[in-house]
């Protein structure tokens, strides 16, 4: 029997979005919209739709592509955009569950909601973040350092690793991590490996741990680029290599983005090195109440090697940051990386006391 034959996706744009939407009937023929592609990503298209006459009516589209835009070559299956849902789901789920216990946080966190899916498009709608919003990552660069943002970092990012801990129903449907290794594993530590080849042995220890410790839910993107900052709160989105594996890997992906930054600003680089201090802090008092102190000394251990393993990829892997240009700092920087890895390291501070010395 013949299967029936599947059309290739409609791939909309900032152009495109409105007939998209009026040929769907998802709004009136006459009803007026704005819509803007929002950058910053290299995997999706993401696009605002904001109807005109419905003041707080904003959603977001956002559609995957086979083919990432950076340097070099770099593909992925569509199909992704479905895991991101299920991780976006699985992480609204968690937050609402803490709030429940726990109250109020220095800023609260929260996720969008899922408005439709188009199967057939690969896409899917949510929520927008209030209006006025700034990404952090713009507030970083322009030399915006605000504790209080970091601070909430770690208690988002620690409420999210404590309520999945462990967690054998969010391992049965996340435990698949093929778009992880694509998007992740692949690009920023096997093409590192393959660069640098006298520290492929501690960039292959890496991919391997994370292969032996899978202990909570995996954000895989959790970084500035990725938090919304709004009046009174953050919004956390982009969800799509999210997975169940070793939450060490969020630790120091995270964290070789504000290091990055700290280098890029140096030497007006210590605020920004007292916001990892800041997250460290409040990330370890959430876990602390969750984990025993030998499993989150352990996980530190690991996150401080993958810091390195992410921060020297975003050098010299498949997608470099968009910034740090000076030849200069992106050697202070690889410096850095290597004394991590040549050390061995395990805390964090001690990791703050080394850039200390290099950011001058």
């Amino acid at each position: 029997m013949r299967l029936p034959l599947r059309l290739p996706p409609r791939l909309i744009d900032e152009h495109s979005t409105e007939a998209y939407l009026r040929d769907s009937g998802r709004i009136a023929p006459d009803e007026p919209l704005r819509v803007t592609e929002l950058t910053g990503g290299v995997s999706n298209m993401v696009l605002l739709v904001e109807p005109l006459e419905r003041p707080g009516g904003q959603f977001v589209i956002k559609q995957s592509r086979a083919q990432l835009r950076t340097r070099q070559p770099w593909f992925s299956s569509m199909e992704r955009i479905w895991r991101e849902a299920d991780v976006l789901t699985v992480c609204t789920r968690l937050l609402d569950s803490n709030k429940k216990t726990t109250g109020s946080t220095v800023l609260p966190a929260c996720t969008p909601q899922i408005c439709f899916e188009d199967r057939d498009n690969y896409l899917f709608a949510m929520t927008a973040a209030p209006q006025p919003n700034a990404v952090w990552k713009s507030q970083l660069l322009a030399g915006q350092v605000d504790p209080r943002i970091a601070t909430a970092c770690g208690q988002l990012l620690g409420n999210l690793h404590a309520e999945s801990w462990r967690d054998e129903n969010i391992k049965r449907q996340l435990g698949d991590r093929t778009l992880f290794d694509e998007l992740r594993v692949d690009p920023y530590y096997r093409t590192l490996a393959q660069k640098q080849p006298d520290y492929a042995p501690q960039l292959n220890e890496l991919i391997d741990s994370l292969e032996r410790h899978p202990l909570s839910l995996v954000h895989a993107d959790f970084s500035p680029k990725n938090l919304l900052v709004f009046e009174g709160g953050l919004m956390m989105v982009d969800f799509e290599t999210g997975h169940y594996g070793d939450p060490a890997f969020d630790l120091g992906f995270f964290l070789s983005h504000l290091v990055l930054k700290a280098c890029e600003k140096a030497p007006q680089h210590v605020p920004y090195l007292s916001l990892s201090e800041s997250f460290w802090q409040s990330y370890s008092e959430v876990l602390a109440a969750k984990v025993s102190q030998q499993d989150l000394s352990d996980l530190w251990a690991r996150g401080v090697q993958h810091f390195a393993g992410c921060a020297w990829a975003r050098l010299d892997g498949k997608s470099p940051v968009d910034y740090l240009a000076a030849p200069q700092r992106r050697e202070q920087m690889r410096a850095l990386c290597r004394e991590v890895f040549d050390s061995g390291v395990r805390q964090w501070h001690d990791v703050i006391a080394m850039a200390m010395q290099r950011f001058r």
